[in-house]
C-alpha cells in the first residue's frame, strides 16, 4: 500500500475516532438537559442515526483495510 493510501486511511481513522468522541460527549449531556426540563427524545433519535451511520463507516473502513493488506 502506498504512503498516500496509508495517510488517507489514518485520516479516516482519526475522523471516525473524533465522531465517536463527539457522540459520546453529546450523550453525556442528555441527563443534564433532561434535568433542566428539555425533551431529549429528538436528540436521542439523531444520536441513534449518527451512531448507525458511523457503524457503517467503520465497516467500510475495515473492509478497505482488509483489501489493501
Amino acid at each position: 500500500m502506498s504512503v498516500e493510501h496509508n495517510l488517507k486511511l489514518a485520516q479516516a481513522d482519526s475522523r471516525i475516532d473524533a465522531a465517536e468522541r463527539n457522540i459520546r460527549h453529546v450523550e453525556s449531556l442528555l441527563p443534564w438537559l433532561s434535568a433542566q426540563g428539555y425533551s431529549t427524545v429528538e436528540i436521542e433519535g439523531h444520536l441513534g442515526l449518527m451512531s448507525e451511520a458511523l457503524y457503517h463507516l467503520k465497516e467500510q473502513r475495515r473492509l478497505i483495510g482488509e483489501t489493501y493488506h
